[in-house]
């Protein structure tokens, strides 16, 4: 079996493009070198609650991935 994997990078400067994704293409080289994985999709949203669940869910539904890896963001923090 191939594992279907997206990676999904929070990070506003990210998705700004002020920012290099450095931990995705990390996270890319591991995947298809080590468990033989093919990555389906790779998204950069802005570190808000509302686009980081609309990007997993649409990676879930839409693009069917078996594993969803995700970096980025600031750390945990209370919900407001």
């Amino acid at each position: 079996m191939r594992w279907k994997v997206a990676i999904l990078t929070a990070s506003d400067r990210g998705s700004r493009g002020e920012r290099e994704d450095t931990s995705a293409q990390v996270i890319r080289e591991l995947i298809e070198e080590e468990i033989n994985g093919e990555i389906i999709e790779y998204r950069v949203v802005p570190d808000e609650k509302d686009e980081i669940m609309a990007a997993l869910i649409e990676m879930t539904d839409y693009f069917k991935v078996d594993l969803i890896l995700t970096t980025g963001g600031t750390g945990l923090a209370p919900a407001m």
